[in-house]
């Protein structure tokens, strides 16, 4: 059995067709697992979706889907210059999606539970306790214990940080792919993981590089909100703080 597995697209249309060809070039997988964060911020959010349904991807739901599609956008109210960009931003992305492809977004709950070869594999955005944990290299294994209080998982499959990690805390194995469309780490990079069952796990991280410079080209010629820092953060492939509404 072996499953693909992505998180953090973020509405990245040529980031997630340099994965999905690379996948097929590896002779594709048994499932696509997408963990969250499908559609917002990039400039493809009908075409993430439309690539991911064709594929049949089994996902979860993130905290950018959940602020996408928690808010009616089309009768909000605005209150501050902050929830004007919030609104412009997300109208942006929804006039972008049919009506197929909304409810497919509107449809992704927050974890679901895969059986692969008698393990329980858990699929969540941040982590089983909420779409806004966030689980890295460092965090207290105490801290994780808290956010996995009660879960019954062989392996727990995340995003949210757009990091790769491998780490086993108790006896839950914790994986996360690291992002396609906004990676922390090589600039120009997409990010998947490929894990196969045999008895025991084994990761394949995968590396894909795409034109990311016509990404940002696209982003920047788009009256958005946001888009400076959103272009910053994809040219960096790093952490960029929020400073600007343009």
């Amino acid at each position: 059995m072996k499953l693909a597995v992505l998180a953090d697209v973020h509405g990245n249309g040529a980031a997630l067709r340099a994965v999905l060809t690379d996948l097929s070039g590896r002779g594709g997988a048994d499932h696509l697992l997408v963990l969250g964060d499908v559609v917002l911020l990039g400039p493809d959010p009908g075409d993430v979706v439309e690539h991911l349904m064709a594929w049949d991807a089994i996902g979860v739901t993130g905290n950018a889907d959940r602020f996408l599609l928690g808010t009616d956008w089309r009768v909000f109210e605005p209150q501050s210059e902050e929830e004007c960009a919030d609104r412009s931003l997300c109208l942006w992305a929804l006039e972008r999606l049919d009506e197929q492809a909304e409810d497919w977004l509107r449809a992704l709950p927050a974890q679901r539970t895969l059986k692969v070869g008698g393990q329980r594999v858990l699929l969540v955005h941040g982590s089983p306790r909420s779409d806004r944990d966030v689980i890295k290299a460092g965090t207290p294994k105490d801290a994780v214990r808290e956010m996995l209080a009660g879960v019954q998982a062989d392996a727990i499959l995340f995003g949210h940080t757009h990091e790769v990690l491998d780490r086993t805390v108790g006896s839950a194995r914790l994986i996360n792919p690291g992002a396609v469309g906004y990676p922390q780490g090589e600039e120009a990079t997409a990010r998947y993981a490929l894990l196969t069952w045999n008895g025991e796990w084994r990761v394949e991280w995968r590396l894909v590089h795409y034109d990311v410079e016509a990404v940002i080209a696209r982003l920047l010629a788009a009256e958005r909100p946001y888009r400076r820092w959103i272009v910053e953060t994809l040219r960096r492939a790093a952490h960029v703080p929020l400073t600007t509404l343009e």
